[in-house]
């Protein structure tokens, strides 16, 4: 991720809350929250960020379960 912001707003880290995501879902640059002084340098903000994934086991664990 690539981001233009002034020298001295650069933010330590951005942080991703992954906990309401399931298997198969993932987070998009543009779903990220950042501060109005940060702008996206990358074009597409459908690229993924992270994706969450499991095992086979794990999915049909979660398919029973529902």
């Amino acid at each position: 991720m690539k981001y233009l912001c002034p020298a001295d707003a650069i933010p330590p880290f951005i942080e991703v809350d992954l906990s309401m995501l399931d298997i198969g879902q993932k987070i998009l640059l543009k779903d990220l929250k950042v501060g109005s002084n940060l702008q996206l340098l990358q074009n597409d903000g459908s690229f993924p960020v992270c994706k969450i994934k499991g095992s086979r086991g794990a999915a049909a664990a979660a398919a029973a379960a529902s």
